[in-house]
């Protein structure tokens, strides 16, 4: 087999490099994909125009190396050629959502006895405006926490790093002014909120069970919307909902499933950041979001189907 492996140097995990050579080495010894190309990042969208430039039958498989944002250039630039090439992703990132969700390799010799295996698993994106997200959208208090952290935080200090500067911006943004409006099938409504999320998988911001119905095949979207409240008396219940799993039930939130949403400003909206896997959508609101299902083919271990 042929492998192409795009890598951003830059992601966070210090250890990253000793595992790709172990891994290319394995996989080059053993006969399992005897040839590999490498191609490295060094700007944004680099991984992004890479990926669309494939055409049909050029690789046997791509794999991503990098965190959020560098699988979501790859998957973008996937889904553009139109090439059906199966994805793989090594993740050397900070957080890592939608490996951690999937279950795929952490070590070298997992991530090559996948690839020997070879089992696939077509899966869904969401698409907003012009875009695609394989795990999250996110808007709202702290969603812009990751463009805040220096990248020298992130390598030593992981997760720890994020939720530090949360801490610190979170005076900050208490102010801000998010009225809303959503429109979909499932739900109508304007709502003055803290945050909103669409999600594709379960797992956000590290936390596991944050959309506890969502699937990766089901052919929808989950949306979480958390409402304005009162930090003091609210705020704390909510947190220990959130950690039990149960905050879906909560008051101050809405959670719903759906295939399409619009998200509107309203005359009190301020303008806000709209994260989608990492990455910042530039045009901001009002944002048209859908799910494509089966839009990428994702190699996955054996003992995950």
């Amino acid at each position: 087999m042929k492998g192409l492996f795009i890598i951003n140097p830059s992601s966070g995990k210090q250890n990253i490099e000793n595992m790709l050579k172990d891994i290319m080495s394995t996989m080059i010894l053993e006969q399992i994909s005897p040839q590999i190309d490498v191609f490295y990042t060094e700007k944004k969208d680099d991984a992004k125009n890479r990926a669309a430039q494939l055409k049909p039958g050029d690789y046997d498989y791509v794999v991503s190396v990098g965190g959020d944002g560098t699988l979501n250039e790859v998957s973008n630039g996937l889904i553009l050629s139109k090439s059906d090439i199966p994805l793989a992703i090594i993740s050397a990132g900070t957080v890592n959502d939608f490996a951690t969700y999937m279950k795929l390799p952490q070590t070298a010799s997992d991530f090559c006895k996948m690839i020997k295996e070879f089992q696939t698993k077509r899966v869904d994106v969401g698409k907003v405006n012009n875009e695609y997200f394989i795990n999250v959208l996110a808007a709202g208090m702290l969603t812009d926490i990751a463009y805040k952290v220096p990248k020298d935080k992130k390598a030593v200090l992981g997760k720890m790093a994020y939720y530090l500067e949360g801490v610190k911006e979170f005076p900050t943004q208490l102010s801000q002014n998010m009225t809303l409006t959503f429109e979909s099938k499932e739900y109508h409504n304007t709502e003055d909120i803290m945050v909103f999320l669409v999600t594709n998988s379960k797992s956000v911001g590290g936390f596991g069970d944050a959309a506890p119905l969502a699937s990766v095949s089901d052919g929808y979207l989950d949306v979480l919307i958390v409402k304005k409240m009162n930090l003091l008396t609210e705020a704390p219940d909510l947190i220990v909902k959130f950690l039990q799993g149960a905050h879906p039930k909560h008051p101050a939130i809405e959670y719903f499933q759906t295939k399409e949403l619009s998200v509107l400003p309203t005359e009190k909206t301020a303008e806000i950041a709209i994260d989608y896997d990492g990455e910042i959508l530039e045009e901001g609101l009002p944002v048209n979001i859908s799910i494509v299902p089966e839009a990428l083919n994702l190699i996955i271990s054996r003992s995950n189907n």
